[in-house]
C-alpha cells in the first residue's frame, strides 16, 4: 500500500504537467500597441525619417535660439497634422511635397543658408503639418487615437532633439563637423531628387 502511495505521489506532478492548459501572457502591445505603432511609423519610413533628420540639422545651423523654438513647435505641429490626417485622410498627393522636403531641407543644410527666424519657423510648422498628416492616414486597430498621436509626437520630438543635439556637437567639437553636415545635406538633396524622379515616373517600389 505504501508502495502504491509512493507511485501516486511521484506520478501525479508528471500527469499534471502533461495536461495542456491555455497560457495567458501579458502582451506589451495590449495597452500601448497604438503608442508603439505611432512611435515606429515615422521612424521606420525613410520619407519621414530622413527629412526629419535634415530638419534637425537645419535647426541646429540656424542658431541655438531657433533650435530651442523648433523643439516644442515641430512635434506639436506634427501632432496637429496627425489629427488632421486621421480626421480627413486620403491625401496621397502629400507624398510629393514630403519628398520635396528632402530637396528643400537638404539644400538649405548643404548651403548652410540662414533664413529669417519667422520664415524658418513658418517652414518648420508647414513641414511638420504635412508630415503629420501623412502619418495620420492609418487604420487604427483598436481606435486608441490618443496613444497613436502621442507615439508620433514622441518620435518627432526625439528625432529633432537628438538630431539637433548631435549636429551641434559635431559642428562645435570637430573642425570638419560643419563640412560633414553640409555634405550630408547634399546627399539628402540628391536622394530626394532621385526619389522624386522615380515617383513622378511611376516606378513601382520607389
Amino acid at each position: 500500500m505504501s508502495r502504491i502511495n509512493t507511485l501516486l505521489r511521484s506520478g501525479l506532478p508528471l500527469l499534471v504537467l502533461l495536461v495542456p492548459e491555455s497560457a495567458h501572457a501579458h502582451l506589451v502591445s495590449t495597452r500601448f500597441g497604438e503608442f508603439y505603432s505611432g512611435l515606429l511609423h515615422p521612424l521606420t519610413t525613410l520619407v519621414h525619417l530622413v527629412p526629419w533628420l535634415a530638419l534637425a540639422m537645419f535647426a541646429s545651423m540656424q542658431g541655438k535660439a531657433f533650435a530651442r523654438r523648433s523643439l516644442p513647435l515641430f512635434p506639436l505641429a506634427v501632432a496637429f497634422g496627425v489629427l488632421l490626417g486621421i480626421s480627413f485622410g486620403g491625401l496621397q498627393s502629400l507624398l510629393i511635397p514630403n519628398i520635396l522636403s528632402f530637396v528643400v531641407l537638404g539644400g538649405l543644410v548643404a548651403l548652410s543658408y540662414p533664413l529669417p527666424r519667422a520664415v524658418g519657423l513658418t517652414a518648420v510648422v508647414l513641414f511638420a503639418i504635412s508630415h503629420g498628416y501623412a502619418n495620420g492616414d492609418v487604420d487604427l486597430a483598436d481606435g486608441s487615437l490618443t496613444l497613436y498621436v502621442a507615439g508620433v509626437t514622441t518620435a518627432a520630438y526625439l528625432v529633432v532633439a537628438l538630431g539637433a543635439g548631435a549636429a551641434v556637437a559635431i559642428s562645435e567639437r570637430a573642425a570638419w563637423g560643419q563640412i560633414a553636415l553640409r555634405a550630408l545635406g547634399s546627399w539628402i538633396l540628391a536622394a530626394g531628387l532621385i526619389y522624386g524622379g522615380f515617383e513622378l515616373m511611376g516606378v513601382s517600389g520607389a
